[in-house]
């Protein structure tokens, strides 16, 4: 064999290897319509992730209910509810009325909204507890496998 065989196949080998490494260390995720990254929400203490939204900002805050929604008003909502200070609520609303599904391990509630300019579209819900901080989270969007993500997500810091 001589010298310029040996060079093609060592440089033939070495881009295979190249490619392969580029590849499988996720350089090209996202491109051509690949799996979409999450979007990390740090809000009063905790964080999940979405999919969809990148900023929340807060909407409404009494009796220490804090009422967060999407800043592109899109349909996601987030209510951050402290027990000791709103004593309207003592606990998840476990009683509710509304039809549920269990998604991703995560039970959601279907209901629909009932302001702004997203009256009467499906709105799927998630609650979660924690009673060391007698905090109360409740998570809306309009679609029931996001919600999941960002219940199933949600760490108290």
């Amino acid at each position: 064999m001589d010298t310029k065989k040996i060079l093609l196949i060592t440089l033939i080998a070495v881009a295979i290897l190249v490619s392969v490494s580029v590849v499988s260390a996720g350089f090209f995720d996202g491109l051509f319509g690949g799996q979409q990254q999450d979007n990390v929400i740090e809000i009063d203490n905790i964080t999940f992730n979405t999919t969809n939204v990148t900023k929340f900002k807060l909407f409404n805050e009494s009796n220490g209910d804090k009422w967060y929604v999407d800043e592109n008003d899109s349909g996601y909502n987030l209510h951050i509810i402290n027990f000791n200070e709103f004593s309207g609520i003592t606990t998840t609303p476990q009683t509710e009325n509304s039809p549920s599904q269990t998604v991703n391990g995560v039970v959601i509630y279907t209901s629909s909204s009932n302001s702004g300019a997203h009256v009467g579209e499906p709105r799927y819900k998630a609650y979660i507890e924690n009673h060391d901080l007698n905090t109360l989270i409740w998570i809306s969007s309009p679609d029931a496998n996001e919600t999941a993500k960002m219940a199933s997500t949600l760490k108290f810091k």
